[in-house]
């Protein structure tokens, strides 16, 4: 009897063992479902991601952070700093990151989940293109503006993302997030994005000219610096004639004809429908605009950018039938007006089918510090 039971905590010890050996060695990944599986890379790509946008944030507190160490307060990890996005929203940049690496994993399955479910398809011709590519660049690296790049495993492989992980999060989940896109919105009607259109975009124009010159010596430094305030009056007296012509009758293409002629053969005006928002001086002019109104407006507050423009509003409504010839352009209204919607939806989905893995909890923004 003794025997057997020795025996018998012998075979249990083994099926434990072997238990937990079958676990360690199930491969992790970040969603599974019928579909397919996403892998845990595509987590850990998010979760890096976001550590790199946290630290740009922290970089503007210039007083608190230490961009050449990568720390704050002296020694302190940048992770534990408190950190303001675009968005306003403060946290923990420790926490930030976790936040939106989950944010970005969720939303991908999302997609992933509504592709196979809408029986999306994407062009696999140009998928093949773009991975054919990709890879060059991943394993050989690449030239960015004349400097060479070190190869895109380098700096991945090391964190566990490999090329697959790389290219499903960078390149194919987003060419299947705008399938789906389209599938969901594709019964909208044109008179419908014309309305938004017209009620949510600016077309304005514009040319202009630098209130400064630049020069750069031969240890590549470039130095800037105004010009004269008679060039200046100069300018301004010739802007505010353009301007008064456009009220009075004239055409913004007349008078741009006219300024290439009196200083600037080369130059090209900026002709543009888009929908403007009111965090950028330059816009904040345009928009206070009336309809057909042209004004002169110098606008940039260092020597590096200051410059004086002609700015022209055009009535949106003038434009609806020549934007919308263009399939593309409809495209673009088509995101702006639904964007909010595709993203809530996006969100309902991962809430519904439960989002990410327990396996990605493991992971933490501490394993990209050196």
């Amino acid at each position: 009897m003794r025997n057997f039971s020795k025996i018998l905590c012998v075979v249990l010890a083994l099926v434990v063992a072997l238990s937990a050996a079958s676990c360690s060695l199930t491969k992790q990944v970040a969603y599974s479902s019928d579909d397919g599986d996403l892998p845990i890379g595509m987590y850990i790509y998010y979760l890096y991601t976001a550590y790199n946008e946290a630290q740009n944030y922290a970089q503007k507190d210039t007083e608190k952070y230490d961009a050449a160490k990568g720390t704050y307060d002296g020694s302190k990890s940048f992770l534990k700093m408190e950190i303001t996005d675009d968005d306003g929203n403060t946290a923990v940049a420790e926490d930030w990151i976790k936040d939106k690496a989950a944010e970005y994993m969720n939303d991908s399955i999302a997609v992933f989940h509504e592709y196979h479910r809408l029986g999306c398809t994407i062009d696999e011709a140009l998928l093949a293109e773009d991975k054919k590519d990709i890879k060059e660049y991943w394993d050989n690296g690449y030239t960015y503006y004349g400097m060479s790049q070190p190869a895109l495993s380098e700096t991945y492989e090391p964190y566990g993302i490999s090329f697959e992980a790389f290219f499903l999060a960078r390149v194919e989940i987003q060419m299947m997030k705008a399938s789906v896109f389209k599938a969901e919105y594709k019964d909208v009607a044109d008179a419908e994005l014309q309305k938004y259109y017209e009620e949510s975009y600016t077309s304005y124009h514009y040319f202009s000219r630098d209130l400064y010159t630049a020069s750069t010596d031969s240890n590549n430094t470039t130095t800037y610096e105004p010009i004269s305030d008679a060039q200046i009056t100069a300018y301004t007296a010739a802007f505010d004639g353009y301007a008064a012509a456009i009220n009075s009758g004239s055409t913004f293409s007349d008078q741009f004809e006219i300024f290439k002629e009196e200083y600037d053969t080369s130059a090209t005006a900026v002709e543009e429908q888009e929908k403007l928002d009111d965090t950028k001086e330059l816009n904040k002019e345009i928009l206070a605009l009336k309809d057909n109104e042209a004004k002169q407006v110098i606008v940039g507050e260092t020597e590096k950018t200051k410059k004086i423009y002609l700015i022209y509003k055009e009535p949106i409504a003038d434009t609806t039938e020549t934007f919308f010839k263009d399939s593309t352009a409809r495209d673009t209204v088509l995101s702006d007006m639904k964007e909010d919607d595709f993203t809530k939806l996006l969100k309902s989905v991962a809430d519904e089918i439960g989002g990410m893995s327990s396996a990605c909890k493991s992971y933490k923004p501490s394993m990209f510090e050196s």
